[in-house]
């Protein structure tokens, strides 16, 4: 709960030195919606129009009173670990994961946002199934700049994941597939940038940066758990903290049609175990914690966009490279629809 406590006090803190007068430079321009990047180069054919791309977060947030939903099918298949030497090992059998997310958004002030995130999974392993509740989080987003003549848009979101998701008094016969979530409150901040180039009046590129830091809470944790475990586990677990850094492009084919691509570095420090760990299934000493991690990724991805306020994406997501992590590839349906 500690970080339930600072992610508020964080929110609380921006929005009185907003109130105190931190400039937001544009703030008077008309605001188009997040569909779409703002600019005052004239086009000589068309407005663009922008769904995703698939990971890297918006730098603009909602208008004052508009809403945004963006409901994500991923569909996964891990059939590698990649060691700690960046080797990957095929699994005996691979892990197909089923996840719908869902993200609302909501534009409350000129200058902030409020977004809320829920999702389920479901797993398979073989002759193994679960389903559960993933993790939430809830967040706002802070304008700091409006993107106009060569200052692109910049935008800052503090977001809080909630444990909503099964980590613990897991099922041993289904090795781990039945967790879904860390046990953990995590703060995140993470500072957008975007910005739209007119490089082809045919052919605008929109370019996006996140630089993400998220903080978790220790977790608590029983029994076979999503950190390892066993019977008669029993202790805390201190999540490493994660660093993530997302970039992506997209360039327009047409005012419907988006080429996107998205490329994530991210790394995780080592999580590490107090208390008793309790016994495996064949009575030896559980081992509880997780080595530190990071990976390399992409994400490619086409939009169709059917106006400004409606789009359509289908995207393959897949790591480059990875250390301690998995290996796999997921295929990506998402709409997005703002109002």
């Amino acid at each position: 709960m500690n970080h339930v406590c600072i992610f508020f006090m964080l929110c609380v803190s921006f929005m009185i030195l907003a109130k105190k007068g931190v400039a937001y430079p544009g703030s008077d321009d008309t605001y188009l919606d997040p569909t779409q990047a703002q600019h005052t180069t004239p086009l000589k054919t068309y407005q663009p129009w922008y769904t995703g791309p698939l990971l890297t977060s918006s730098a603009h947030n909602a208008a004052v009173g508009h809403y945004n939903i963006a409901p994500t099918l991923f569909i996964k298949d891990v059939f590698a670990e990649f060691d700690g030497n960046y080797y990957s090992t095929n699994l005996p059998n691979s892990i197909v994961t089923i996840q719908p997310i869902l993200c609302f958004q909501m534009g409350w002030l000129s200058w902030l946002d409020f977004s809320l995130t829920t999702q389920c999974l479901y797993k398979k392993q073989s002759k193994e199934e679960s389903f559960h509740w993933g993790d939430s989080s809830v967040g706002l987003g802070i304008q700091i700049n409006r993107e106009q003549g060569n200052q692109p848009a910049i935008r800052l979101t503090i977001t809080e994941s909630l444990p909503t998701g099964k980590y613990e008094k897991l099922n041993p016969t289904k090795h781990g597939i039945d967790a879904t979530g860390s046990g953990s409150y995590s703060t995140n901040i993470a500072l957008n940038i975007s910005k739209l180039f007119f490089l082809s009046s045919s052919h605008p590129l929109s370019c996006r940066a996140s630089f993400n830091y998220a903080i978790p809470a220790s977790a608590h944790v029983k029994e076979f758990n999503a950190y390892g475990g066993g019977r008669g586990t029993n202790g805390w677990v201190k999540v490493g903290n994660i660093l993530a850094i997302n970039t992506a492009v997209e360039l327009s084919l047409s005012q419907r049609w988006v080429l996107a691509a998205d490329i994530i570095y991210a790394y995780q420090n080592r999580s590490t175990f107090s208390g008793n760990p309790g016994r495996t299934l064949t009575d030896q000493k559980a081992s509880v914690g997780t080595p530190s991690k990071d990976s390399l990724e992409t994400a490619l991805s086409v939009e169709y966009n059917q106006s400004e306020h409606l789009g359509f994406l289908a995207g393959i997501w897949f790591p480059i490279v990875g250390r301690n992590s998995a290996h796999f590839v997921a295929y990506a349906l998402a709409i997005n629809w703002s109002w």
